[in-house]
């Protein structure tokens, strides 16, 4: 598998706007590995994790056909992994031309936001004017599509959104996306078990600022606790690649000190338009 990292922000990006702090004003003078956008995911050049409101930046910027995309596996509804108005524009002939569904997988909260969004702003009164394909995702419970096997499993995250982690197999290969959560529930960890992963991502949104924080979001050190419960759990081996991601300007750091701090954990630092090929 492929995986590119369109974004590696929380909600606000980096640099956030209007924001004054100090991670945020190196950010807007730096430039490169400094901005972040709103966290999502390529896998391979037919699936993407999450599309949220930095969609359009990242399909140009990164040259994603949309055309060629077969499915979108959304992790939870909030704003920054859900655009919904960027989703409106599948509707043929209005605003497209569109002759293939476009299959997505998600809780429920993902198709009651999308629909009662698209019937509020007058876009669409049903998922087949905008050509979407609705896959219920149910915690621990294996979806297959195609040749790509989806694992949710229940995030630490926005009580009563029905937020997930994900695990993606294809080709023999799994890989752990575990952006916008705590530490697991004790579910989830038992759901691991027995599961092998040749590559784990897991979200820092808290940085070294709130580096203890472990709910909802995690701090440096819970992410650090995560990949141990990992290795525990014999999900990974030590030399199995994990990268944090999922980054707040609010987490006092940035990518440099990341990278510096992450880096005796045997941990990377994700960043916009990184490529993992696992």
């Amino acid at each position: 598998m492929r995986i590119q990292f369109l974004g590696t922000a929380a909600a606000e990006g980096i640099p956030a706007l209007w924001c004054e702090c100090p991670v945020c004003a190196k950010a807007m003078r730096d430039g490169g590995r400094e901005l972040r956008r709103r966290c999502s995911y390529r896998i391979d050049m037919d699936t993407l994790v999450d599309f949220g409101p930095d969609a359009f930046w990242q399909a140009t910027e990164f040259k994603i056909d949309l055309t060629k995309i077969k499915r979108i596996v959304f992790t939870h509804p909030h704003e920054d992994h859900l655009n919904v108005t960027d989703l409106y524009w599948r509707h043929t002939p209005w605003f497209s031309q569109v002759s293939h569904p476009l299959r997505i997988f998600g809780s429920r909260s993902i198709f009651r936001r999308i629909i009662s969004c698209a019937a509020a702003d007058g876009a669409a009164i049903g998922f087949d004017e905008l050509q979407i394909e609705k896959n219920i995702l149910e915690d621990a419970k294996k979806v297959v599509d195609e040749d790509l096997e989806i694992l949710p499993l229940r995030a630490d995250h926005a009580p009563g959104r029905e937020a997930q982690i994900l695990v993606l197999r294809r080709n023999g290969r799994s890989i752990l996306l575990a952006n916008d959560t705590g530490f697991l529930p004790e579910e989830s960890w038992t759901a691991l078990h027995g599961v092998k992963l040749d590559a784990a991502v897991i979200e820092s949104t808290c940085g070294l600022r709130y580096a203890d924080c472990s709910r909802g979001h995690m701090g440096a050190n819970c992410s650090v606790a995560f990949r141990d419960e990992l290795l525990k759990l014999g999900c990974i081996r030590k030399e199995t690649p994990v990268f944090v991601n999922h980054f707040s300007h609010n987490g006092g750091a940035n990518h440099q000190d990341l990278v510096e701090w992450f880096a005796p954990h045997g941990i990377g630092v994700a960043w916009d338009g990184m490529v993992l090929e696992v």
